[in-house]
């Protein structure tokens, strides 16, 4: 069974905070400058867990100091979308997305499960926030997705 993840009023940032499964994202989020950013607006966001971050060997020690402020900002950026996009919504729409970095991902639906770029797959849909929705994944989505 899937945990669920409560959200209600909350933003995105507030969620990934207090649900425990995303210090690495957190601690990420902050050295690359983007809270305000996304606590507001409209964002989609494909959450990485702890987990996914540690298949790099990535934590939220030493997140900080693997890549300069512009790399983790463009990493980040291409987990997110500038808009609100439910997992149906992303289901009808199959293909190349542009990420908020301006970078092409690709989103499919296999298997009953939806991935981003072949790899990245979504293991929480539609976690509702006041600012958008996060989808949980497995795995941290690196660019480039090949055109």
């Amino acid at each position: 069974a899937k945990p669920s993840m409560a959200a209600g009023g909350s933003t995105i940032v507030d969620v990934a905070v207090s649900d425990g499964r995303f210090s690495t994202l957190v601690a990420a989020v902050q050295a690359a400058g983007l809270v305000e950013t996304l606590q507001g607006g409209e964002w989609t966001v494909f959450a990485p867990t702890d987990d996914a971050f540690a298949k790099l060997d990535l934590d939220a020690q030493n997140i900080g100091s693997a890549f300069s402020k512009a790399e983790l900002t463009d990493i980040l950026l291409y987990h997110v979308l500038p808009v609100r996009v439910s997992s149906v919504e992303a289901k009808a729409s199959q293909g190349d997305i542009t990420m908020a970095n301006g970078a092409i991902a690709g989103l499919k639906f296999y298997d009953g499960s939806l991935y981003v770029n072949d790899d990245s797959k979504v293991i929480i849909e539609d976690v509702a926030v006041s600012n958008g929705v996060i989808h949980v994944v497995d795995t941290v989505i690196l660019p480039p997705w090949p055109r």
